[in-house]
């Protein structure tokens, strides 16, 4: 026969006290994000700011370049085109190497290593008005075991009107 005692309700607290501090201590610390905004297309992601850095936007509004360490560079922009698919033809002919190629009615993902064997993530996502938003992502190899994990993340965040 089983015996199930009850525990105190300050037991009870102090036990769910301790549980939390351990997860604390256990869990991979969360990285600040910055949310970026285009103004002009309404174009918007989210990304870890250890990843990158603000530079100074275009003056046309189109978009944001945000740079990272060694020379890791995110470009979102917003445009507008008839055809998306044209930009990813575009996409295709910057790569030596694709490993990802998806496209959908909506969006399309490309991936793969530029001529100079950086890795390479486009994702563009078509929105309201025949407007496109787009998010490149171009980073060394060297880097990959820091920013491969992000890149879904980020990318999954790439929205717009």
């Amino acid at each position: 026969m089983n015996v199930i005692l009850p525990i105190r309700p300050a037991r009870r607290c102090r036990i769910a006290l301790a549980v939390l501090a351990l997860a604390a201590f256990t869990l991979p610390a969360v990285a600040d994000t910055l949310t970026y905004r285009n103004d002009r297309f309404g174009t918007t992601i989210r990304f870890p700011t250890d990843l990158f850095d603000t530079l100074t936007p275009p003056a046309n509004g189109d978009g944001q370049t945000f740079l990272g360490p060694d020379e890791a560079e995110l470009i979102v922009y917003g445009s507008r085109s008839d055809d998306y698919r044209d930009l990813a033809a575009q996409a295709r002919q910057q790569l030596e190497e694709i490993t990802l190629d998806r496209v959908t009615r909506d969006w399309f993902a490309i991936s793969g290593f530029d001529e100079n064997g950086n890795v390479f993530y486009q994702r563009t996502e078509r929105g309201a008005g025949g407007v496109l938003h787009t998010a490149i992502l171009r980073y060394p190899t060297s880097k990959k075991p820091v920013v491969d994990p992000q890149v879904g993340r980020i990318m999954r965040t790439l929205t717009g009107p």
